[in-house]
């Protein structure tokens, strides 16, 4: 019989954004990608433009002391916030449910292997030929179940991130306008380092929270 991997398993402990200590999601590991990322020189290109304009702004003793710098990072916020959380959870439950589905077939699928191989030599041909097409038959239906699983898991998880960081965001540019901020940053790769003084990532979890109540 063919291996047939538990998909969801892996799944689950590949998942970024389901384990205990969250790294980055692939719907973030995307966006860069899409937007060419991949290469180092837009990379770098991005970090001194920035670095040149925030240079630019302090250069005037005027602008420095009326600059007003803040950071957030989405990725903490995804997962700390409660939405984030409870979404979280939900994709986690789903991902549970197809596991028992998926299991329940694997079993079927190794009951009847078991049945070919210590019964096959004595069934009829026309039996045996039968069973044992019943079992290609469901070993591709299990695999393209699987597939079909993977996918929409990663749907999933694409759709309820880019809902929540998107509602992220435009709360950070509103919190930047109501609080006279000159820039608020994304602290990902571009930013590589940054006080936790200027850190606005609680605050908007807290916000975010509240808006969603």
């Amino acid at each position: 019989m063919r291996k047939i991997l538990a998909f969801v398993k892996v799944q689950v402990s590949s998942n970024v954004i389901l384990k205990a200590k969250p790294e980055e999601s692939q719907f973030f590991k995307t966006l860069r990608f899409a937007q060419g990322d991949n290469s180092i020189i837009p990379h770098l290109t991005s970090i001194l433009f920035l670095a040149s304009c925030i240079l630019h702004l302090a250069s005037s003793v005027s602008l420095a002391e009326s600059l007003k710098i803040g950071y957030v990072e989405l990725q903490r916020a995804l997962n700390q916030s409660a939405t984030g959380k409870t979404a979280l959870e939900k994709l986690k439950n789903d991902i549970e449910k197809e596991n028992v589905i998926l299991k329940e077939r694997e079993e079927e699928i190794k009951k009847l292997e078991d049945e070919l191989s210590k019964q096959g030599f004595m069934m009829k041909e026309s039996e045996r030929e039968r069973k044992t097409e019943e079992y290609r038959r469901r070993g591709r239906d299990f695999d393209r179940y699987k597939e079909d699983t993977r996918r929409d898991i990663m749907l999933k998880e694409r759709e309820m991130t880019a809902r929540i960081v998107s509602e992220l965001i435009k709360l950070a540019q509103k919190m930047g306008q109501e609080e006279g901020f000159t820039v608020i940053l994304e602290k990902g790769e571009i930013v590589l380092f940054a006080s936790d003084n200027i850190d606005l990532t609680d605050k908007l979890i807290k916000r975010y929270d509240e808006q969603k109540k």
